[in-house]
């Protein structure tokens, strides 16, 4: 399953597992798409949060969020062993640069 989205920002995160004691480490991703159409009570982009592999990491860092991209997913176990949506592959569309920003220009050594 793939989908076009924007994604805002990543975090990578790290905690030991309750039960183990094992270091468990992901990568979350805020993002929008155009899931729903606007009603007279609800009406824009709201903000997902899903996991992704971590392997991930190094290409989101690179791609200047925000960015479109067309993402993968996949599925893993969660919670109570309930199928939880991971981001598995992710092909950059575009950088986005939401405020218009200039990029500062490089200063003299």
């Amino acid at each position: 399953m793939a989908e076009r989205v924007l994604i805002l920002s990543a975090d990578k995160w790290a905690m030991p597992d309750e039960k183990t004691g094992e270091i468990r480490n992901g990568v979350s991703v805020w993002y929008v798409n155009d899931y729903r159409e606007d009603t007279a009570d609800a009406f824009g982009f709201k903000p997902t949060k899903i996991s992704a592999d971590p392997s991930l990491l190094d290409e989101l860092r690179g791609a200047k969020l925000p960015a479109v991209f067309e993402a993968d997913y996949g599925s893993r176990p969660g919670a109570q062993n309930k199928p939880t949506l991971t981001i598995v592959k992710l092909t950059k569309i575009a950088s986005v640069n939401v405020f218009n920003v200039k990029a500062p220009a490089a200063q003299p050594a």
